[in-house]
């Protein structure tokens, strides 16, 4: 999948689904290795951390806000491309829950509630996974979901905000 002089994806998959019969709503257009990740930190962290946040309640869906797009970062008219543009990043905007209930993704540094905790939680592990995590506190550009992605760097640098 090629799409201008610097965008594309070698073998691009559409995820339409996690383990459990969770939807990715929209469906994404990402890597595979973006794709596994995402898996690994579903079933690892997100799931068991709802578990303890809100007994009873599972994941029917995940929101996700953009997969594979070909834009500069922050989508700015000039400056590097983003990682969405080679299917190495996906954002997530939140989560839909079997009982009808909605986790958005939403500044939760100060929210003492067990959403907020929730929230805390599954975005500090993320970087488990994901070599690239900005959260509604890193800027502007992010006030709304979880960017995540697998951008590999010289000597196994993260970069988690």
């Amino acid at each position: 999948m090629r799409e201008g002089p610097a965008c594309g994806i070698e073998r691009p998959i559409a995820l339409q689904a996690l383990a459990g019969d969770v939807a990715v709503e929209p469906p994404a257009t990402l890597r595979c290795e973006t794709a596994l990740q995402l898996a690994r930190w579903m079933e690892k962290t997100v799931k068991p951390a709802l578990a303890v946040a809100m007994p009873g309640e599972t994941i029917a869906g995940l929101r996700q806000a953009s997969g594979y797009v070909c834009r500069n970062r922050n989508n700015t008219e000039e400056g590097k491309i983003s990682e969405h543009a080679f299917g190495n990043a996906v954002d997530i905007a939140g989560f839909t829950l079997k009982s009808g209930k909605t986790i958005d993704i939403r500044p939760a540094e100060r929210d003492s509630t067990l959403d907020g905790a929730f929230q805390r939680a599954i975005t500090e592990a993320a970087c488990l996974y994901f070599t690239t995590v900005l959260d509604p506190g890193s800027d502007a550009a992010h006030e709304n979901h979880l960017h995540l992605d697998v951008k590999e760097r010289r000597g196994g640098y993260r970069y988690c905000w």
